[in-house]
């Protein structure tokens, strides 16, 4: 055991810098935290139907695998993190699960999944980039929760549950609710019925304005649908602007499609309108 503790010590260890950091989306300007710091008691929950072309996509890339859909969504997720905060190291939380038939319960309630990510980041490198990091997080989910994020020093809320600022899950493989286990600011649960693709946003909303966290969703389902129906796009030509956002980026920076869009998150986008002309 003891062996088998060190290994992974030593895995973990390497996998973590001491510069990483959890992904987040960006808390909204109004965001008002209690007193105490603690996130509100009720999560706001926003709800999505995935387009019915994008669910049958997503399902018919999955092959009947519950694990390769949820790959499919978390490098959704993932990249929209990327979109809006520009990080190369995406960083979400995973309930973890175990394969085991005979029913096994996992070790932990969450793990952390890091995944590279790059302007030049397609959708295929992403997906098995995400498939060997998971892979490697079940392989190596034996070390105690807290020597196994040591290096990313993260927080914990007086009652002692770890911060994963965000975390994405798929029914399926999650079946039970991470509820007060872990403290997150998103979460993002997807679900299959039928052949639809369900998503549930529960978000702090002392973080985040309701409308916020609508038009990330959008930005989400627009994101996913560029990406799955162009796998060898690179992340950074992936537009997820809608007409109506772009037409008015475009009249408030009075510059070109391309110009303005150069090298800024989508987040910085939209600050920056924010600062040129103020409400």
């Amino acid at each position: 055991m003891k062996s088998l503790f060190e290994k992974e010590e030593r895995y973990w260890s390497g996998k973590f810098d001491t510069d990483d950091s959890l992904s987040f989306l960006p808390y909204s300007q109004s965001s008002k935290l209690s007193a105490d710091g603690e996130a509100a008691a009720e999560p706001g929950l926003l709800h999505r139907t995935l387009p019915s072309e994008l669910s049958e996509r997503i399902i018919r890339l999955a092959n009947g695998s519950d694990l390769a859909l949820y790959i499919i969504v978390l490098a959704g997720v993932k990249s929209l993190l990327f979109k809006y905060t520009g990080q190369d190291q995406v960083l979400v939380g995973m309930p973890s699960y175990s394969a085991d038939p005979d029913g096994t319960p996992p070790p932990h309630d969450i793990l952390v999944i890091k995944t590279s990510v790059s302007r030049q980041t397609t959708l295929k490198t992403l997906l098995g980039g995400i498939k060997a990091s998971i892979g490697e997080a079940l392989e190596h989910q034996h070390l105690p929760f807290r020597k196994m994020v040591e290096p990313l020093h993260l927080d914990y809320t007086g009652d002692g549950l770890p911060v994963v600022n965000t975390v994405a899950s798929f029914a399926p493989i999650h079946p039970v609710p991470l509820g007060n286990r872990v403290a997150a600011d998103t979460v993002f649960q997807f679900d299959r019925q039928n052949h639809s693709i369900k998503l549930e946003i529960s978000f702090d909303g002392q973080r985040y304005e309701r409308a916020f966290v609508e038009q990330a969703a959008d930005h989400l389902v627009r994101l996913l649908s560029v990406l799955l129906f162009q796998p060898d796009l690179e992340l950074g030509q992936a537009d997820v602007l809608s007409p109506d956002e772009r037409e008015t980026l475009l009249k408030r920076f009075n510059d070109t499609e391309t110009g303005f869009e150069q090298g800024k998150t989508i987040h910085g986008l939209f600050e920056e309108q924010a600062e040129l002309y103020p409400d």
